[in-house]
């Protein structure tokens, strides 16, 4: 399949995927699911299931869609803007092609029917059988596997047969699932993979998350456009107001800039040529740029924007959920750094 083709095909399903999303996750449910710390209703879930995220980044021939890297990525702003939940973004980018890298047909044919359901986390790095690795992962209701995918490999647990512990946690994020699964025994090799492996689904999920960051943060943008013009203060439309409209040319600009970063990282995944410098920028920069879009949307809506009922807040904490999962602000900006260094080494030599 071309990227052209690919690029064609994945327009016609992010629109589609839009419209079901739109039409499933309501911003009741959501905000109903994050108040009380539960899973969307099973009903909900069954219909999020049955649109077929867990294939998006699975080959045509194991079963998935064949989707390349800009086509996902153009999916992943679907997510972010409709707030898929967590575990299914696990199950997509980790969980379901680490099962086809294994080649293990049938536990993969179940997570893409829909009918085995996980979560999937990036985790440090750990021994070869997995024996110590421990991780917050955001699992599905009935979840029954795991994917945990190190620097240095990874594996795929089952949470009910093999050694491992489970224990609720609590996120920023509430309605997602969280737990902490630590591996206390060794994983059957058959179900353990390499760095190779690791490094291509860390690539995958992190490109994909860059792409919900501006998806979720491009929904807020919306969100206050659309209020900006309605709202009116002093007899004029609050869009009129030259701090307000400003506020919202920052915001545009800003995502404009992450949407060109974004565009080139996956050309280059797309090429086989991954970009190590810009990942390790986006790391640090597409959490922040959503953030300040996410705080400035609430700005612009002013004291109904810091209401729950509005419900940017959801949008907030998605950001700052994936900005914890990238590394952090901190060591993120630290890594930059290194990185430069490294590659100014590189040229150098």
């Amino acid at each position: 399949m071309t990227d052209v083709a690919t690029r064609a095909e994945a327009d016609e399903i992010a629109r589609s995927l839009d419209a079901s999303l739109t039409r499933i996750l309501s911003i009741e449910a959501l905000l109903e699911s994050a108040e009380h710390d539960r899973p969307l209703p099973d009903a909900l879930q069954d219909a999020v299931v049955g649109l077929g995220w867990s294939g998006v980044a699975v080959a045509e021939d194991d079963g998935g869609l064949g989707l390349g890297p800009t086509a996902r990525a153009m999916l992943g702003e679907v997510a972010g803007r409709r707030l898929l939940p967590a575990a299914v973004r696990g199950e997509a980018l980790l969980l379901a092609p680490a099962l086809a890298a294994l080649g293990a047909a049938d536990l993969l044919e179940g997570v893409l029917a829909g009918e085995l359901r996980g979560g999937g986390a990036i985790a440090p790095a750990f021994a070869a059988d997995g024996d110590g690795a421990s991780q917050l992962v955001a699992l599905a209701p009935g979840a029954r596997l795991a994917a945990l995918v190190g620097t240095g490999g990874g594996m795929v647990v089952d949470l009910e047969a093999d050694p491992v512990s489970v224990e609720p946690a609590a996120g920023l994020e509430a309605g997602q699932g969280l737990a902490r699964v630590t591996v206390t025994g060794p994983i059957a090799p058959e179900r353990c993979f390499d760095d190779a492996v690791s490094d291509r689904l860390r690539d995958g999920w992190e490109l994909w998350v860059f792409a919900e960051l501006a998806g979720t943060a491009a929904r807020t943008l919306e969100l206050s456009a659309e209020y900006a013009q309605q709202r009116e203060q002093f007899g004029r439309k609050i869009v009129t107001f030259q701090a307000v409209s400003h506020r919202l040319a920052e915001m545009a600009v800003a995502l404009g800039a992450l949407d060109s970063a974004i565009g080139r990282l996956a050309a280059g995944l797309e090429d086989g040529r991954p970009d190590p410098l810009l990942a390790a920028v986006l790391r640090h920069v597409a959490p922040a740029k959503a953030r300040t879009v996410c705080e400035s949307a609430i700005q612009v809506h002013g004291g109904i924007g810091f209401t729950w009922e509005l419900g940017l807040h959801l949008h907030l904490r998605r950001a700052l959920d994936l900005q914890y999962a990238l590394g952090g602000d901190g060591p993120t900006a630290q890594a930059i750094g290194e990185r430069y260094v490294a590659a100014r080494a590189e040229v150098a030599a």
